[in-house]
């Protein structure tokens, strides 16, 4: 079997393919590289062309027993401008563009799959591995392929990264929202009372705003982009802000978009429009997702390592395959931290069993459905 530094010389091919959203050709490179890799194991390769300005996706289908199967979705695309994160090594550390977020998580998924048929073993059920380009910006070209793969499988692993010997079996549910404010400019001297300012009904929104986050309920509303108007001496005619929101019940995510899309402007001369729509759902912990944490956990026990069970409010891909109604695993991937920033990086020992782990749960949910705990 490999060990870590193995693995981390043959994840650094991978890494050395610069691919943020929406490079098409970078993305095409590295689903190459990745099909070259995996098609000595035999699976069934099939490349879905990308659309929307959005690179290639790849799926690769290895058969088995009778057993449920399982899905183990990974994506390639990273987040930081090219160049702007450096491959470098300082002890047990090593950075790289989306090293952690998830090119990591991607390759142990591969080199489990790698170990399973060196070793000879059959798998109990059908396995597919799932690389998608387009998850940092929401899946909007994969999800509803990952939801399809996800429902011919028993269960979902998402190898996502993790800041320790952890597994995720909570994540927040995100929505993305943009509201156009439509008034009518005017000059600000000679006719500013024909104005009717978008910009000043935009900020009397914004504060109406603020009474949708609810801390207890872990409901945020962000307003986290603004811009308006032309001149300063014109009335401004148009302004729009975009907002994000994150829920931790689906309910919750709903009320919040039912208020926006009942919000009445102050100024009956200004209209609001909104765009945008609940973009992951959340990835519930379900008594299946509880059975599936007991499992891992008792693999890392015979590791010698514990393994902590952890939540987050960002989302993941697992957020769509549990939302398909397959119980899913998620943050399984290399351990590291500071992903989306010139720091990302993973720590380099842990590799060797943080494979271990995901190879046990193929070949666990290949065979069996997830017992609820």
């Amino acid at each position: 079997m490999l060990n870590s530094e193995d693995i981390l010389q043959g994840l650094l091919t991978w890494v050395g393919i610069d691919t943020p959203t929406g490079s098409v050709e970078n993305i095409a490179r590295l689903i190459d590289l990745i099909a070259a890799d995996l098609s000595p194991l035999g699976p069934t390769l099939e490349r879905v062309p990308g659309r929307d300005g959005m690179g290639d996706h790849l799926i690769a289908r290895f058969s088995g027993g009778p057993g449920p199967g399982v899905l183990i979705s990974s994506h390639i695309d990273t987040v930081c401008s090219p160049g702007s994160v450096a491959l470098r090594r300082e002890g047990d550390r090593q950075y790289g563009p989306g090293i952690a977020d998830m090119k990591g998580g991607g390759y142990l998924a591969f080199c489990a799959m790698r170990a399973i048929r060196a070793a000879g073993i059959d798998l109990p059920g059908p396995v597919t591995l799932l690389y998608n380009s387009d998850e940092e910006i929401g899946s909007p070209t994969s999800h509803e392929l990952i939801q399809t793969e996800a429902r011919r499988h028993g269960a979902a692993l998402i190898p996502e990264p993790a800041r320790g010997d952890e597994v995720i079996t909570f994540r927040k549910g995100r929505a993305k929202y943009t509201l156009d404010f439509l008034g009518r400019e005017a000059h600000a001297g000679s006719a500013f009372a024909d104005g009717r300012s978008a910009i000043l009904q935009m900020a009397r929104t914004i504060s109406a705003l603020e009474v949708l986050t609810d801390l207890e309920t872990e409901t945020t509303v962000n307003v986290g982009r603004v811009r308006g108007g032309t001149e300063p001496n014109v009335v401004a005619g148009h302004a729009a802000c975009d907002i994000d929101v994150r829920f931790a019940d689906d309910a919750l995510g709903t009320a919040v978009e039912e208020k926006l899309l009942g919000l009445v402007s102050e100024d009956p001369d200004v209209k609001i429009v909104l765009s945008g729509e609940i973009e992951k759902p959340c990835l519930a912990r379900t008594p299946a997702t509880r059975g599936m944490l007991e499992t891992a956990q008792a693999i890392n026990r015979t590791i010698g390592v514990s393994l902590t069970e952890t939540r987050s409010g960002g989302g993941s891909d697992g957020n769509f395959t549990c939302a398909a109604g397959v119980p899913t695993l998620d943050g399984l991937g290399a351990i590291g931290n500071n992903w989306h920033s010139p720091d990302e990086h993973i720590l380099i020992s842990p590799l060797e069993r943080r494979e271990k782990l995901l190879r046990e749960l193929i070949m666990t949910f290949a065979g069996t459905r997830p017992v609820e705990a």
